[in-house]
């Protein structure tokens, strides 16, 4: 769980002034399933960040993210509004209305986003913002990402036990691609992969829009896990040992290269072969990444991105992981480090992106900045120079 407290600068970048991390309790795969210990967890990660910005913290932005996550698809169709033809910024804002009213009402889910994907003026597609033509039918088809209500209001719940004001809230790696991709590489077709805790979530873009989304059952505490079962010890030790020795490629392990666990265990007289724990790394980002094949197949992508993956989130951080993905997802892969930021360690800055990306989201730098369509539009701070907060729960 982590929260990040910025100022804009004068060039209109992003200084950190603040960063608060602690342990995601009571949240399991993106969902709160205790609120206590989530409110402990969001009271421990603000009061460090305060503590390190010299702020005091009110409200927040926050990322949302998790196995109730689902994408849907929706189409609007309109007739333009002004006798001359011409489409207006409120007929695209009515087309986008009507897409949603398309929406299977479910009153258990709520609407994060409705993102436009293509535009049509009389049948003509292919088009990415029709103000100022001229037609007389307008159409969209859009992307529609939902979250399960009740898990949305428990997380409003904790955050608001702990004193704190909501301001809004952004899909995690909607968040996280604004922050480490170009407008190059979403023109040409990516993939942001998040890999957080409980799960791994995805965003392809294509065009310059996104097109696909969606989140993976499995993230890093799954390979601590596994590590745990593994080495015969607790969770505390087995994330020491994945973060001091993990690796991808065990074929690259000296058979001989062991890990001793008194380093971590006083008078632990255990020893493990650093290969088995890269065996054990390797199996688990193996199964994400074919996950993540299935989906790219679903919409006729695999292998077919020319700006590859770009991948994101603390597991990204593990040596060897670039290599791995390259082989098992066939495509260019690279590690996405944040820009637009200033005051934060590059090496550390992926683990960091979603959280990142939010505030360039509440500092009016996000893709709704431009773009009157979206659901929820991140409105601007004005002449504040204090990008307030972000609290980015990682699933």
């Amino acid at each position: 769980m982590q929260t990040v407290v910025a100022e804009i600068t004068k060039d209109r970048g992003l200084r950190i002034l603040g960063l608060g991390v602690a342990p995601s309790s009571g949240v399991r795969k993106g969902v709160v399933v205790d609120l206590d210990e989530v409110t402990s967890s969001i009271r421990k990660s603000v009061e460090e960040a305060e503590r390190t910005a010299g702020v005091s913290i009110r409200s927040v932005w926050l990322g949302i993210g998790g196995m109730h996550i689902s994408v849907a698809s929706s189409r609007g169709v309109v007739a333009v509004s002004r006798a001359d033809g011409e489409i207006s910024p409120e007929d695209e804002k009515r087309v986008i209305v009507a897409a949603e009213t398309f929406v299977s009402k479910n009153p258990n889910k709520e609407v994060l986003h409705i993102i436009p994907r293509d535009f049509k003026v009389d049948h003509q597609g292919g088009i990415k913002d029709p103000k100022g033509m001229h037609g007389v039918r307008l159409e969209v088809e859009t992307l529609v990402i939902e979250c399960l209500a009740p898990f949305l209001k428990n997380l409003f719940k904790s955050v608001e036990h702990a004193g704190l004001k909501i301001e809004d809230y952004v899909f995690s790696p909607l968040a996280a691609a604004e922050a480490v991709l170009t407008k190059r590489q979403k023109e040409l077709g990516t993939m942001v992969l998040d890999i957080g805790g409980g799960t791994a979530s995805f965003m392809v873009f294509e065009e310059g829009t996104p097109v696909h989304a969606g989140v993976i059952p499995i993230g890093g505490n799954h390979i601590t896990n596994d590590v745990a079962i593994g080495f015969k010890t607790n969770i505390d030790v087995a994330e020491q040992i994945k973060v001091a020795y993990g690796s991808c490629l065990p074929g690259d392990m000296p058979k001989r290269d062991t890990i001793r666990m008194a380093e971590f265990i006083p008078e632990e007289p255990s020893m493990f072969s650093r290969r088995e724990l890269a065996e054990i790394v390797e199996a688990r980002l193996c199964d994400i990444f074919e996950l993540v094949q299935k989906e790219l197949k679903k919409i006729e992508r695999n292998e077919l991105l020319p700006a590859g993956v770009i991948l994101t989130g603390g597991s990204t951080l593990l040596p060897g992981v670039i290599e791995l993905a390259k082989r098992e997802l066939k495509l260019p892969i690279e590690i996405g480090v944040p820009k637009l930021l200033l005051g934060l360690d590059e090496k550390t800055a992926p683990a960091l992106a979603s959280a990142l990306g939010i505030l360039q989201w509440g500092a009016g730098m996000g893709m709704s900045a431009n773009d009157p369509t979206w659901k929820y539009r991140v409105s601007s701070l004005g002449q504040n120079s204090w990008v307030k907060w972000l609290k980015s729960l990682l699933p």
